[in-house]
């Protein structure tokens, strides 16, 4: 790398750029021409030089710097964007970055933990997780371990040496809690940095489930140096050695279990987590209840085409309800309750979700007459409709 800067540097390359901006984006490519490290890299960042400056000259400036960070982590809730319950008992928790380590941290990371820790499964959302501060990252993966886990070993070029890594449940700050249910990681082409080590060391160590995509992957601890004039290099000086894996993901990314396309990731986590819930149903009930949210799920992801010839023989009057097809849609009303009609949304040719209420599936004699629908309710509750004789 050195030397290819160099040879353009000789060629005149830089002469031309007049902006600093220009010439860092030039370097950069021509850095990532010979070794494409996604966290190498050189800014031009003025304020950013002087607070590194600043920051090795004086303690006092240290601490007015991380007084500065902890107030802007503050301001975005120390990156938890989302923590919730979703149907069934899901946890789900949308992580979009590592804040820096203070009080105010471990707080809010121990109080979302505290909010899904009675949850049946865990959903975790990396998919706008850029990376961000390690120890933090490893601060919330300690609620995951009941016990001092080995991780592997990580060199340093700084000290020249080889250090043991560890992840321990400290209990001053996880107060004893520990996440013992099934953990689904979503990931995304842009998962970087200290999300991709968190989401690692989770599949590899606590056989989480990762549903995306595969990560940039940016193994590489990154420190940044003052180059003069207004320049920030970002310099890797650390790579790590992974328990089980022997290496890290420098270059490779996360690789997920269940590949497919960020935007479908959250609904395919539930739709896991519902499957097994499912089949480790002790009543009819349970069952039902959960396969309704499953079809429900279905409902809103798959691409669904309405076939006219099925669809016509759908049509008709059941006890109240009515079915027609008007410009190849099904619409559904409840004429007791002088409902207006609904659109019925395919899930299968003979079943369709009716609102948020509840799902019908349509039943065919031997003769291939439809003669009645089952109905489906959140509840577990069911019932059949029988067709009106003309």
């Amino acid at each position: 790398m050195t030397d290819f800067i160099k040879e353009q540097n000789k060629k005149g390359v830089y002469d031309t750029l007049k902006r600093p901006n220009d010439l860092a984006r030039q370097i950069n490519k021509d850095i990532r021409s010979i070794y494409h490290d996604k966290h190498l890299r050189i800014d031009y960042d003025f304020e950013l030089e002087k607070e590194i400056i600043e920051f090795l000259s004086s303690k006092k400036g240290a601490e007015k710097i991380t007084t500065e960070d902890i107030e802007k982590d503050k301001k975005k809730n120390f990156h938890f964007r989302k923590v919730e319950i979703l149907p069934s008992n899901i946890g789900y928790i949308q992580l979009n970055g590592f804040a820096v380590p203070s009080q105010a941290t471990s707080e809010t990371i121990h109080a979302a933990m505290q909010f899904v820790a009675n949850t049946d499964a865990l959903i975790i959302d990396l998919r706008n997780n850029f990376g961000g501060n390690g120890l933090v990252a490893g601060e919330v993966l300690n609620y995951f371990f009941s016990s001092k886990t080995y991780t592997g070993r990580r060199f340093n070029r700084i000290d020249n040496k080889w250090n043991d890594q560890y992840i321990e449940n400290h209990s001053k700050k996880t107060r004893g809690l520990v996440m013992k249910m099934p953990i689904y990681i979503l990931t995304s082409e842009r998962t970087f940095s200290a999300a991709e080590s968190f989401a690692y060391n989770l599949q590899n160590l606590k056989n989480a489930t990762i549903v995306g995509e595969i990560t940039r992957g940016g193994a590489h601890l990154t420190r940044s140096f003052s180059l003069s004039n207004g320049f920030v290099g970002f310099i890797p000086y650390s790579r790590s050695e992974h328990v089980i894996t022997k290496t890290d993901w420098e270059g490779k990314g996360i690789i997920p279990k269940i590949q497919i396309p960020e935007e479908n990731a959250l609904l395919t986590a539930q739709g896991l987590i519902l499957e097994d819930k499912k089949n480790a149903a002790k009543s009819d009930t349970e069952k039902n209840q959960i396969n309704f949210l499953i079809n429900f799920l279905k409902s809103k992801s798959i691409v669904f085409t309405l076939n006219p010839s099925i669809a016509s023989k759908l049509v008709g009057e059941y006890d109240y309800f009515e079915v027609t097809l008007k410009d190849n849609q099904l619409l559904f009303m409840d004429k007791k309750n002088y409902k207006s009609p609904e659109k019925m949304i395919g899930i299968t040719q003979i079943l369709y979700q009716i609102g948020n209420d509840y799902q019908i599936e349509f039943i065919f004699d031997e003769n291939g007459f439809c003669n009645s629908f089952k109905m489906y309710w959140d509840d577990g509750y069911t019932d059949t409709v029988l067709r009106n004789k003309k």
